[in-house]
């Protein structure tokens, strides 16, 4: 919990979150940095719970124990409850993991007011650049609240598979398949380990200004295309280092 003398501020990034700390130290404040553990942009979120959540991650993504991330993001909420001054968001609009993240953290504040940072590349800063940033906070206008609570209602209800940043910034729904594209451009009919690729594909997208995907989800779908035949593969298909793909020749 906060202390009286401490700010809140919440990063919708586990990296950001060590910068930002860094940062606040630099900066002589006591203040506190917390960070959601779980990544709203992929997976079920009609409703927040950790066993649909986790079993969904584990079936599609092959990744088990995604329970623990979703129960240690509980505490966000709990601990933003309970802050006395209005806590700190910081936002990066390129990011779609931090931006489903702000709005899954926005629609369980009910009328407690905020103030908001919206910050380019944030989890890419280091704890210097951080510093610039810390007295520009804003308070949450009434009609940017409602239209960013109307956006995540509109995509519980959906309850896609993806959440991706569109055209004009905003978050939508996606198919599983919605990457498949951006993957299968970097295969070779050369073999190719499946990191390599993955790294590719995550690298259009940071010079392409937005971070749209984790690896998590890049390596699941590399990995459906290879057992759908797509491509062609050797090793473990559940290591990104230890298997590789190719195209058939």
């Amino acid at each position: 919990m906060a202390s009286p003398e401490s700010r809140l501020h919440v990063i919708f990034s586990r990296s950001a979150r060590g910068s930002l700390e860094q940062a606040l130290a630099l900066a002589r404040r006591a203040d506190i940095a917390v960070a959601p553990y779980d990544d709203l942009s992929f997976g079920p979120i009609a409703h927040y719970d950790a066993r649909p959540r986790a079993a969904w991650v584990e079936e599609v993504l092959g990744y088990a124990d995604w329970g623990e991330a979703v129960e240690d993001s509980l505490p966000v909420l709990l601990t933003s409850a309970e802050t006395r001054d209005p806590p700190i968001a910081w936002i990066s609009p390129d990011s779609a993991q931090s931006v489903a993240g702000f709005l899954w953290w926005l629609s369980h504040q009910g009328e407690r007011d905020c103030l908001v940072l919206e910050v380019p590349r944030l989890h890419t800063l280091h704890a210097e650049e951080l510093l610039d940033y810390l007295d520009r906070a804003e308070p949450l206008p009434a009609a940017r609240r409602a239209a960013w609570l109307a956006t995540w209602a509109r995509l519980q209800a959906e309850d896609a598979p993806l959440r991706v940043l569109g055209a004009d910034g905003a978050l939508e729904s996606a198919p599983l398949d919605h990457f498949d594209a951006d993957l299968l451009k970097h295969a070779t009919v050369a073999w190719q380990k499946m990191a390599l690729i993955v790294g590719m594909a995550l690298r259009d997208f940071a010079d392409n200004g937005l971070y749209q995907v984790g690896d998590i989800v890049l390596h699941a779908r590399l990995a459906d295309l290879a057992e759908a035949g797509v491509l062609e593969w050797r090793g473990d298909l559940s290591v990104m280092r230890g298997c590789e793909v190719r195209l058939p020749e």
